[in-house]
């Protein structure tokens, strides 16, 4: 007896799966107009969020920091151009981006720092970890794609000027030159000297031309010394002359690394509307179990 009631309610509890494949189509279209519905509200905002994405333009360069031992050359930071309240005005001097500003903020509200966080929120610096040096410079194109490239030339044209390497090697070069001409003089004096004393000392004269050498450090040490040193520092200004030559004609800091190119903004406008689809389906269904619920109720109640 026991058995048969604990199979009995086993049997009632459980779901039957026709049944509920009955009340799908039952409310079937409950289920598609719900549907319907929630795809059309996803499509506007697909469309929404797809009308207002924004498009980049992006300019790569490499930032060389290697001050090949010269001192006082500065370390650039492409981050803190903004930093600057001169840089900030020389970024804004163009028109458009200026006009774009002015509209976008109001009069009480105009300052540097305004001028600052509007520039922030439409250039954005993106290093690279795996290629040191490697910068990405991205501009929002704001009003018009000539502006924004304008802003991103200006933007590299601000980071060289704050490059002082070139001017720290032509001075450099300045110095060496100074110093071997002076070298030179007095290779000169020393050479003068040799000449006397070849002229006064008849021994040096009746010497062979490989003995001459070892005589003159022998009985003149001080004279062939200081003649070794000037020599040495003579080669060494003028291989330090050649070097800091070639680095200033053929060195950059600052290089681009590729022309500016056009990167689409990307949208979540598919997404959207996937989302909406499924939630509408969801949804439908939903609403389909719920209303099978609510007109069997009310059949109970009217019993």
């Amino acid at each position: 007896m026991n058995h048969e009631v604990s199979t009995e309610f086993r049997h009632d509890d459980e779901i039957d799966l026709y049944e509920l494949i009955e009340i799908l189509v039952r409310h079937k279209m409950t289920i598609v107009l719900t549907t319907i519905l929630c795809v059309l509200l996803s499509l506007g905002a697909a469309l929404y969020v797809r009308s207002n994405k924004t498009d980049f333009l992006i300019k790569d360069i490499v930032i060389s920091q290697d001050t090949f031992g010269l001192k006082g050359a500065n370390i650039l930071l492409p981050e803190g151009v903004l930093l600057k309240d001169d840089n900030v005005k020389k970024m804004l001097e163009i028109e458009v981006l200026k006009a774009e500003y002015l509209k976008n903020t109001p009069n009480e509200l105009q300052s540097v720092d305004s001028e600052r966080k509007f520039l922030s929120e439409v250039l954005t610096i993106i290093k690279d970890d795996k290629r040191p040096g490697l910068v990405k410079i991205k501009a929002e194109i704001v009003a018009d794609r000539t502006s924004s490239a304008e802003l991103i030339n200006r933007y590299i044209d601000i980071l060289k000027s704050e490059d002082n390497t070139k001017n720290i090697i032509e001075s450099e070069i300045e110095l060496k030159i100074a110093e071997l001409q002076r070298v030179e003089k007095e290779l000169e004096t020393i050479q003068t000297e040799l000449l006397a004393i070849f002229k006064n000392d008849s021994d040096l004269r009746a010497l062979k031309p490989e003995e001459k050498s070892g005589f003159l450090s022998f009985k003149y040490p001080t004279l062939m010394m200081r003649r070794i040193d000037v020599e040495k520092y003579y080669n060494n200004y003028s291989n330090e002359l050649v070097r800091l030559t070639n680095l200033n004609t053929r060195y950059e800091v600052v290089k681009s690394s590729s022309d500016i190119y056009l990167e689409r903004g990307t949208s979540k406008a598919k997404l959207i509307l996937a989302v909406g689809a499924v939630l509408g389906v969801f949804l439908g269904i939903m609403l389909a179990f719920l209303k099978e619920f609510v007109d069997g109720y009310k059949k109970r109640y009217r019993k």
